[in-house]
């Protein structure tokens, strides 16, 4: 995504947004959302942008409070946000969530509401999000103690796509601090929700913007603004290395999108884990550290082994010294294969004509294939012989007339069956790795 062309604030104090780079937000999508809590930040958002934009903007203008359900208070709080809307004339629309079950309530709030930004947002939409130079300094910091790379220390970022790829997220006050922003609320008379839990310092971030913060404030008054300043050349810096760490890797990766992992063995530990973390990040996933160092070693391995790194959304595998990012394995399916009739599986989909009725069947064990030239192999040989990845192997549709295997979906077929037409079609989502 390339970021906006205009800076979207001409002026700290007052508050007011750079005219091309509001006509270039509301000119480019049919809704633009405001993420509402009714907290200050949100609300002096919401206030400011009004007040500076067209009426025929405004007819595109929504605010989207989530409800966490968290506190007591938080009925009232959608109440509260309803009313603010209304005088303001902006569309309002409340979506109630149900936390997930993590260790941390802040990463499963923070996780909902983002889940709830998306189920709202159509292909195109942009949201804005009031996190301001203070916010920025925070996760800095909170990062920095978790022990962060490069990544992390450019801190969060005025503009990224969602991660359904649509919709933009844009933070447009990540210059401003909160006191120009509470300066701004007490100017216009502003009535906003104070929410008890910023108040709980057994919340890490609570706990830095409490104690940490201000400590360091005081010796170094310009801590905000340097911090701010310091994540823009990071990320200025991160995205420039990402890019020359994707020029090579489009040299070290086949045409399948594997990586070789010959062009990384003899290289120093960290940087085969630098290598690592962006050849991941070609494909939209972000390990930690940890994660990294357990995929590292894995398949450093003797080239004989058959490694499997499983995570959240997918897993790592390795082929004839490549390694390869696959969605999560399923269950194989079985059928009866009417004629003429296609079958659709997780990875592929098989068509048979002339057969009457065959079957998908389970990978039969110790079988033997009659060959074209009338020899047999086994099936375990023919799979070495035909380069199939072990991913694939549980998944070919091994297709049965009666008991007798009589094809791999298009790959082999016994040659008493020749009048049988087979379909088989793969899915690009876990290759084959076959021309």
């Amino acid at each position: 995504m390339k970021p906006l062309k205009f800076k979207p604030l001409t002026s700290l104090v007052p508050l007011r947004f750079n005219s091309d780079w509001v006509e270039s937000i509301f000119s480019s999508t049919e809704k633009v959302w405001v993420g509402f809590s009714g907290g200050v930040d949100s609300h002096v958002l919401l206030h400011a942008l009004v007040n500076q934009i067209t009426l025929a903007q405004k007819q595109k203008l929504f605010a989207l409070h989530v409800h966490h359900g968290l506190s007591a208070n938080a009925d009232d709080w959608l109440l509260h946000c309803e009313t603010i809307c209304n005088n303001l004339g902006v569309t309002f629309k409340a979506e109630k969530v149900q936390l997930e079950s993590q260790a941390s309530i802040e990463d499963a709030a923070r996780n909902a509401r983002y889940q709830a930004f998306q189920a709202n947002m159509g292909e195109g939409d942009v949201i804005l999000l009031a996190h301001h130079a203070g916010d920025q300094a925070e996760t800095l910091l909170f990062r920095l103690l978790r022990g962060t790379g490069g990544k992390g220390l450019s801190g969060m970022p005025n503009e990224r796509w969602l991660a359904n790829g649509k919709a933009r997220l844009i933070r447009p006050l990540l210059s401003v601090s909160k006191q120009d922003i509470e300066g701004y609320a007490i100017q216009y008379k502003l009535d906003w929700i104070h929410d008890e839990s910023n108040f709980d310092e057994r919340f890490t971030r609570n706990f830095l913007r409490r104690r940490i913060v201000p400590a360091l404030k005081e010796r170094f008054p310009r801590m905000e603004q340097n911090m701010v300043s310091s994540a823009d050349r990071i990320a200025t810096d991160y995205a420039m290395l990402s890019q020359f760490a994707q020029q090579q890797l489009s040299v070290w990766c086949n045409p399948f999108g594997g990586l070789e992992l010959s062009n990384i063995l003899d290289k120093p530990l960290n940087e085969r884990l630098f290598w690592w973390r962006h050849f991941l990040q070609t494909k939209n996933v972000s390990l930690t550290q940890s994660q990294l160092e357990s995929v590292e070693v894995m398949f450093s391995g003797a080239e004989d082994k058959q490694p499997e790194f499983e995570f959240a959304n997918g897993r790592i595998m390795r082929h004839q010294n490549s390694a390869y990012l696959l969605p999560p394995d399923d269950v194989v399916k079985f059928a009866v294969l009417v004629d003429d009739v296609t079958i659709f599986r997780s990875f592929d989909c098989i068509t048979v004509k002339g057969s009457g009725a065959c079957e998908l069947r389970a990978r039969p064990l110790g079988e033997s294939l009659i060959m074209s030239n009338g020899k047999t192999r086994k099936l375990k040989k023919w799979l070495n012989d035909e380069a199939i990845p072990s991913w694939w192997r549980d998944h070919l549709p091994y297709i049965y007339l009666g008991g007798t295997l009589v094809a791999i979906g298009n790959l082999w077929q016994h040659p008493d069956y020749s009048f049988l037409t087979v379909k088989w079609q793969p899915s690009s989502k876990l290759p084959l790795l076959r021309s």
